[in-house]
């Protein structure tokens, strides 16, 4: 299939949380909503694709004196710079692939010159290659897993990965889409854990849950993901807390990844809070069931073999994985090399790479034999209809048993659009949304999403957004 790109708007909506998100050392309590639109043409036919993302503070660029507003023209510049890339490259109709290694090459290049990290880099050029995606997927009138299986996309892998060569994503991925998957809960480093840790004066009235304790017992969550902040005795006390929350609801039953968000300079403050995590005998059950261990170590010394002996060490009984590091094409097979063992899928990092990280991960488990590489699906307080949707639709399409969503802890479901948005949200996937408290919201139930329904025609949402609704820069 060749393609011409004809135009492509960029939309922003702000949006408020319900309560303070805290991630190592950023504080999300609003941020814009961006929504990105592709009209393409293929042999005639005309058709509109769109992706969306949140434009969140200090996770893409952690740069010390960098303010939000600064941060978010350069999210928006990059966005611009793979926008005009796709644009110079798709004047004429050509095929989807070739075209997407370039013009994420161009913008890496770029931000490089501008002093933008990769992770970045690959943000701005995943807003484009996500909306392009969309856009074909509803153009071959098919759902986005059935267009990866039967390629529809001309990935070929072997041109980015020698291992991968002769091979397609069919031959990695499951036969079919994931249409329930768990959700691991974020807890982050400022959520309230017990009802009697929320002070009278910031209790909400929305009706939503607000502590962990709250989301465990009404939502029957069974995964967590919990950020630690490298103070260790504040981080041990959280987690014993967590462990008898989680404990006295699912037993043994249960499990964990600890999110890190580079927040260590060095490996040995890390080694110390994994060394006071064993030789507690209150954590001794949640030890046993952490899955994974992400990004501790900051990316500038994340894959550097000189400072990740550590990693090797831990990774030999818990898989420790690479998120903001994961800013290339080759960052997880780098970070394989050093001795970290997996990787986090989220589209804002790509999601043609997501589908080669997942190849990789395929074949160092001597092609889905063992299992002792991972991959992981994260999030970046993805909200509805579009950017949770697609993320969601990615994963289930990935065969993911869990993922960490957060959105809808932390905004109050599809609140910041028009009502009839909610409404034609609500009548399209009404195994995942539903109404709640005079919102309508993704609906967590025995600590599972429902999303069957994101198997519809495009990337997992059968509501295009409303453009004309929101502020259009592009």
């Amino acid at each position: 299939m060749k393609i011409k790109l004809q135009q492509t708007r960029l939309g922003l909506r702000n949006s408020t949380t319900r309560l303070p998100f805290r991630y190592g050392k950023a504080c999300l309590t609003q941020c814009p909503q961006a929504i990105f639109q592709a009209v393409i043409e293929v042999d005639g036919r005309v058709q509109a694709g769109y992706s969306g993302d949140c434009l969140p503070p200090s996770w893409f660029d952690k740069s010390p004196g960098k303010d939000f507003h600064q941060q978010i023209k350069d999210m928006l510049w990059v966005i611009a710079e793979a926008d005009a890339s796709y644009r110079a490259e798709l004047a004429s109709p050509q095929e989807f692939f070739p075209v997407w290694r370039t013009v994420l090459e161009h913008v890496q290049a770029t931000c490089a010159r501008a002093g933008l990290p990769p992770l970045l880099a690959s943000f701005g050029a995943s807003v484009v290659e996500r909306a392009l995606l969309d856009a074909i997927c509803r153009v071959e009138h098919c759902t986005f897993a059935h267009a990866v299986r039967y390629n529809k996309f001309g990935i070929d892998p072997g041109a980015i990965h020698d291992s991968l060569a002769g091979l397609a994503p069919i031959d990695w991925l499951p036969r079919e889409p994931t249409r329930s998957i768990y959700v691991r809960h974020t807890v982050g480093l400022s959520d309230p854990l017990t009802s009697s840790d929320i002070p009278v004066d910031e209790r909400l009235d929305d009706g939503f849950p607000q502590a962990l304790e709250e989301y465990v017992e009404l939502c029957g969550l069974r995964y967590l993901k919990i950020k630690v902040s490298n103070d260790l005795e504040r981080d041990i006390d959280r987690l014993k807390v967590i462990s008898a929350i989680v404990q006295r609801n699912r037993g043994d039953h249960y499990g964990v990844t600890l999110d890190g968000n580079e927040q260590y300079a060095n490996a040995e403050d890390f080694d110390v809070l994994i060394d006071a995590i064993q030789s507690e005998s209150q954590l001794k059950t949640f030890w046993a069931n952490v899955i994974a261990v992400e990004q501790p170590l900051e990316r500038s010394i994340a894959l550097s073999d000189e400072h990740t002996g550590g990693i090797r060490d831990l990774s030999k009984t818990k898989p420790v994985i690479i998120d903001e590091s994961d800013g290339t094409l080759d960052s997880y097979k780098n970070a394989i090399e050093i001795g970290y063992r997996g990787v986090s899928s989220k589209s804002c990092k790509g999601v043609v790479k997501s589908l080669l990280n997942a190849g990789l991960t395929w074949s160092h488990n001597d092609r889905g034999q063992t299992r002792d590489y991972i991959m992981t699906g994260e999030d970046l307080c993805t909200v509805g209809i579009v950017p949770v949707q697609s993320d969601l639709c990615l994963v289930a399409t990935l065969g993911l048993e869990h993922i960490e969503r957060n959105g809808h802890h932390y905004h109050r479901g599809l609140w910041y659009l028009p009502r009839q948005q909610q409404a034609a949200a609500l009548a399209a996937h009404g195994d995942f949304y539903a109404e709640q408290h005079g919102v309508v919201a993704p609906q967590l139930v025995d600590g599972r999403f429902d999303i069957g329904s994101l198997q519809c025609e495009g990337f997992g949402f059968a509501v295009e957004p409303d453009m004309s609704e929101m502020r259009t820069l592009v």
